[in-house]
């Protein structure tokens, strides 16, 4: 069973350390793109700015990490400027991510060892809510006593979203990173280590309340990407922080996923706003909005910054 689950986990890495960082929005679920119906009732605003010094520009975009079709052709100012880009910057660049070193990372900070198991460090509650989910998605739920909580609640997510539909394949950090042409280069703001260590730092409150948190999401998943699904399309910022701050538990790890990362992504994109090339840089969206977002960050350091309306 262990070698079951390994190899399973060994496919399912990559994704998991991608979308899921983007945007902690119900937990983890990942911004889908829009659909049809979405596309004909609002706007296709997205959520993008203009930063600049006195020496360059830097284009920030909120992204999405998974997608469908519907999603593009994105617009032409975006790629313009995406264009005119010397340098692409996003959080990780997983076309160069490598599972098996990603799985012998999460095997050595996600998994138990020496007969310990989740079930000694979960309550019953949300056990029966894990046995629950593993029985709807063809789960094996003695596999799940391999993991930590928070490695059990990434892969809750990675199976809502993979049983909602949406494709990494079409996500628009892979658009862009697919669109590189020299003499443009790719740059990373973090590591899949870095992302890992962020959920390993977790404190066991911490861990068991983002498992329930996850676990009791998963249940309206797809009403949840949904309204992310036209809050992101329809480019409303507000509507995004709003979520956020209302489904993102426990709240002390959430500075940590979200915040703190904020923090230094505001000092990689002030060091290219202190040289002289132009970059486009592509995070999550959820770290562009709100009072602790990228954005107000750099308006802080007192950097020009508007919106775009693509």
């Amino acid at each position: 069973m262990k070698t079951h689950m390994l190899e399973w986990f060994r496919r399912k890495s990559v994704r998991f350390f991608t979308f899921l960082m983007a945007l902690v929005a119900c937990q983890g679920y990942a911004l889908a793109a829009a659909n049809p119906a979405t596309e004909q009732s609002s706007p296709r605003r997205f959520l993008m700015w203009k930063v600049t010094s006195s020496t360059t520009t830097v284009y920030l975009l909120g992204l999405v990490h998974v997608g469908t079709p519907d999603l593009y052709p994105l617009p032409a100012a975006m790629e313009s400027a995406f264009a005119a880009s010397k340098v692409l910057a996003v959080e990780i660049n997983i076309k160069n991510v490598d599972s098996s070193s990603t799985l012998e990372l999460a095997q050595g900070q996600g998994m138990y060892e020496d007969g310990d198991s989740l079930s000694k460090h979960i309550s019953k509650q949300t056990s029966d809510a894990l046995d629950e989910f593993c029985s709807k998605n063809g789960m094996p739920r003695e596999a799940m006593e391999l993991f930590k909580p928070w490695l059990v609640a990434m892969t809750v997510t990675a199976l809502s979203v993979e049983q909602g539909g949406e494709s990494q394949k079409l996500g628009i950090d892979l658009h862009f990173l697919d669109e590189v042409k020299p003499p443009q280069r790719i740059e990373e703001l973090e590591s899949v280590e870095f992302q890992l260590s962020v959920f390993a730092s977790a404190s066991e409150q911490e861990q068991q309340e983002l498992l329930a948190s996850t676990l009791k999401q998963a249940e309206d998943s797809k009403e949840s990407i949904q309204r992310l699904q036209e809050a992101y399309i329809a480019g409303d910022a507000g509507k995004i922080e709003e979520m956020l701050q209302q489904e993102s538990e426990p709240k002390s790890f959430y500075k940590k996923l979200i915040e703190d990362r904020n923090i230094r992504m505001a000092e990689h994109v002030e060091n290219y706003l202190k040289g002289k090339e132009q970059c486009f840089v592509v995070v999550g969206a959820g770290h562009l909005v709100g009072n602790q977002g990228v954005v107000k960050l750099l308006e802080a350091r007192n950097y020009h910054v508007e919106r775009v309306i693509p």
